[in-house]
């Protein structure tokens, strides 16, 4: 497994201490075992914490249909075309009873479902261009706009820390593995109780809960994910986080191959800020162009940088660019749905 997750070394589970193992055993517990993209966080207990919260309060509990839930994160990885999520996301609908959706999905037609297809055209416009009114009311507003920006988010962790062609397989433990500790989904139940996670956060640092979600579960567990993959900021210098947030937020955060575009950004900067600034800025808005020769020339610049440091610095760039998306889509919610 660790030649698999690139660019750092992960926590293996039966390694695992303190909060690490804590997230470990609920994730085992309540999702799936332990594969490579719950591992690519344990370099960071506080990531891996914040993480786990903002999926399992906004994907796996609540009030809102699981199915519905898992559309929307389907949607999210259409969005941001990493076949890893895809095909793992498929089979989670597949398995909650959406064959239909699924096979659609595959063929790259439209559901004949027509709302769950409204559900997974509105997810699918996120973080690509202005997504249009949600088609949801104001009481699932945490849990399914929660749901599409955590995809957002290990959608692109994903991009840049697994290797390319990796496939989940089909995740059921009575076929084999696609991989040595390939994943196996526990049965979704949607019946989880809400706020379980919370526990896992405390002492975390934290921010102000956006909106859509405010005093929910999911807004706290939104909250300190972005307060926490933030502090990677401050592995760079100033200017250079400077050109981190100002390219990543005049794109709003939207995938875009890399190209000029990064060097004239990069222009200003030099040795390892400039090294620092461009994995930032790939992780946000082309994660699969980062390379590990990217990776090891920053490393190179100070050997104080770690794996927990590498973990953050790519957390800043892919949360800066979720803080854009979540702008755009809070922008086109109904009073109501605040």
């Amino acid at each position: 497994m660790s030649s698999l997750i690139r660019h750092i070394s992960p926590v293996r589970p039966e390694r695992a201490r303190g909060l690490v193992a804590e997230v470990y055993a609920q994730v085992n517990r309540e999702f799936s075992s332990i594969g490579p993209a719950v591992m690519m966080l344990s370099p960071s207990e506080e990531l891996m914490a914040a993480g786990w919260s903002l999926m399992r309060e906004a994907q796996l509990a609540g009030a809102v249909p699981i199915l519905d839930k898992a559309v929307a994160a389907l949607g999210t990885a259409l969005a941001n075309g990493v076949p890893y999520e895809i095909e793992t996301l498929v089979v989670v609908v597949r398995r909650l009873g959406a064959g239909a959706l699924a096979d659609a999905v595959q063929r790259g037609e439209d559901p004949a479902d027509v709302r769950l297809g409204a559900l997974l055209a509105w997810a699918s416009s996120t973080g690509v261009r202005e997504p249009g009114e949600p088609p949801f009311t104001g009481e699932t507003a945490a849990e399914l706009v929660g749901t599409v920006l955590f995809t957002h988010f290990i959608n692109r962790v994903a991009a840049a820390m697994l290797p390319a062609g990796l496939t989940p397989g089909t995740l059921d433990p009575e076929d084999p593995p696609a991989f040595d500790d390939a994943p196996v989904l526990r049965e979704p139940t949607g019946d989880l109780k809400p706020g379980a996670t919370l526990a896992l956060l405390d002492g975390l640092p934290s921010l102000e809960e956006p909106a859509w979600a405010e005093g929910t579960p999911v807004g706290a567990a939104y909250a300190a994910l972005t307060a926490i993959a933030g502090q990677g900021a401050a592995l760079l210098s100033p200017a250079a986080s400077d050109v981190v947030t100002a390219t990543i937020t005049t794109h709003r955060g939207r995938r875009v191959p890399a190209g000029a575009w990064l060097d004239q950004a990069l222009a200003p900067l030099e040795g390892g800020g400039r090294a620092g600034a461009k994995i930032a800025i790939l992780a946000g808005l082309a994660p699969d162009a980062l390379t590990d020769e990217d990776v090891a020339e920053w490393r190179a610049s100070d050997r104080r940088l770690s794996d927990h440091c590498t973990t953050h610095l790519l957390a800043y760039g892919v949360i800066t660019a979720v803080e854009a998306i979540e702008t755009d889509i809070a922008a086109t919610l109904r009073p109501s749905a605040l």
